[in-house]
């Protein structure tokens, strides 16, 4: 080996203009992979501490539907299909509970809704996630109160963020401020529901991005009557003497010989008018039971994915229409938004791979060309094929090993440089990208030597061909070229 790094490293010197431009080749593969790397590993630990600390945890427990499905509810192609509420609750909370690793758990029913405050014709958006205080404040505790405070069980108000009142203020001249009464118009399968919430809360969440302050956070049975999960009313529909007379005669004049309550005002020299105060409105029974997600903060990830393997097989057996996953999917469009930055990322990385193979092969071509004699003269003084190769391939991870590092180097240099520019997020996107407002690029030590590894693999695929050329030449006809 070292008399064939002797060699390799005799003729690099020898042709230094062919092996720098093979080696510019690597070490800027080494720069594209290693800082776009690093943007990917940023933007994916972004997105999912992000959510995991915020909105998702690391287990989420939804009922099935046929399209994807989400914290944000299902998103299907021309609409938007409601979210299906999750079956057999206690018992999937009870397993979920049990599950090693888990350590906190809380439920939630997602909805949409207009709010207005009262005698304004000023309106905002907002998605609502309607959650159970007690057990969703210690979930996510990452909640850091502005102005007014947190969601109390069972009361009617709503918490806010104060980056999305900030938007609505700077977009629409106007925005809820604490203490406000809103009016939530939602839309279920029964029509329109409106309720009246308080504005009790200003906050802050962890690494708080535009692209999901609108955000809002109310009562579970806020939510409920919004999307319809009612039972029926609780208090008993008043109905006078003459109502129920006429709601209980079969007799065919009766029913409709008698004059009409039109007919009869119009006999009357007064108005018919009740003095009476109008009952107050029946109060909707809420159905308890009706719940979207399950969320729950594990351990560590490998808990996670035990715990959501366990639920899947559990709801498989028991006949639950139900299904566990993880983060990512709970997240939906902003964790796909990764996964399709990365895709598109790959595949550049292999269009710059399949360009450098190209040059570099031709460049090695020449290369082997004007060193035809000296192959021929190798083989004739009976130096066997393998010798050939060895000494090409040496000469090549020479070049790889050496560029490699030189890439490494400015790579580092390019993350500082960029570390100190402090590139602002310019929108809730790239903030969710960034983890934050400025652009904090880390290095995966994983990442890096796989990127060496792969330009070194360039490398090597890149000379396979001109050695199999210079190899089919006779050593005789080898030794005659010039």
């Amino acid at each position: 080996m070292p008399v064939l790094l002797r060699i390799a490293l005799r003729n690099l010197l020898e042709h230094k203009a062919k092996s720098l431009i093979i080696g510019v080749l690597l070490a800027l593969g080494v720069v594209i992979l290693v800082v776009g790397n690093s943007f990917m590993d940023t933007a994916a630990k972004g997105v999912k501490d992000t959510f995991i600390a915020n909105y998702t945890g690391n287990v989420f427990v939804s009922g099935k539907a046929k399209s994807p499905i989400s914290l944000f509810g299902i998103q299907s192609v021309g609409q938007m299909d409601s979210t299906p509420v999750l079956p057999d609750y206690d018992k999937v909370l009870a397993k979920l509970d049990a599950e090693p690793g888990v350590k906190l758990s809380t439920g939630q029913v997602t909805g949409y809704a207009l709010f207005s405050p009262k005698d304004s014709d000023n309106q905002g958006f907002a998605m609502l996630f309607g959650i159970d205080p007690s057990s969703y404040y210690k979930t996510f505790d990452g909640f850091t109160v502005l102005q007014g405070r947190l969601l109390k069980p069972g009361e009617d108000g709503i918490v806010m963020t104060q980056t999305y009142l900030d938007r609505m203020k700077k977009d629409q001249g106007w925005a809820p401020t604490l203490g406000d009464t809103l009016l939530l118009t939602g839309m279920s399968k029964v029509g329109f529901k409106i309720r009246s919430v308080t504005l009790v809360g200003i906050v802050r969440t962890k690494n708080d991005s535009d692209a999901t302050s609108f955000i809002s956070w109310v009562n579970v049975d806020t939510v409920r009557i919004l999307q319809g999960y009612t039972l029926g009313n609780d208090e008993e529909t008043p109905v006078s003497a003459d109502q129920k007379a006429l709601l209980a005669a079969t007799d065919e004049d009766a029913l409709f010989g008698a004059p009409t309550v039109i007919e009869t005002s119009k006999k009357s020299a007064a108005p018919v008018v009740s003095a009476a105060p109008a009952a107050p409105r029946p109060k909707a029974v809420v159905d308890q039971g009706a719940w979207n997600f399950l969320i729950a903060r594990t351990d560590s990830e490998v808990a996670a994915a035990k715990a959501i393997a366990d639920l899947n097989a559990y709801f498989a057996k028991e006949g639950i229409d139900a299904q566990a996953a993880d983060w990512k999917t709970a997240a939906g469009p902003f964790a796909q938004s990764i996964d399709v930055i990365r895709i598109v990322f790959n595949v550049a990385i292999i269009i710059v791979a399949i360009v450098a193979v190209i040059i570099m092969m031709n460049t090695l071509v020449i290369s082997v060309i004007e060193r035809t004699g000296e192959i021929g003269t190798m083989r004739a003084l009976g130096a066997p094929k393998g010798f050939v190769r060895k000494m090409f391939l040496t000469e090549t991870l020479a070049i790889a090993v050496v560029f490699g590092f030189v890439g490494l180097l400015l790579s580092f240099g390019v993350i500082a440089a960029i570390q100190a520019a402090h590139i602002q997020a310019g929108n809730g996107f790239l903030e969710i990208l960034f983890a934050g407002k400025v652009l904090n690029l880390s290095v995966n030590p994983m990442s890096v030597a796989m990127s060496l590894i792969l330009v070194a693999l360039v490398a090597v695929l890149a000379h396979l061909y001109p050695v199999s050329l210079a190899l089919k030449v006779e050593p005789v006809r080898a030794m005659q070229t010039e």
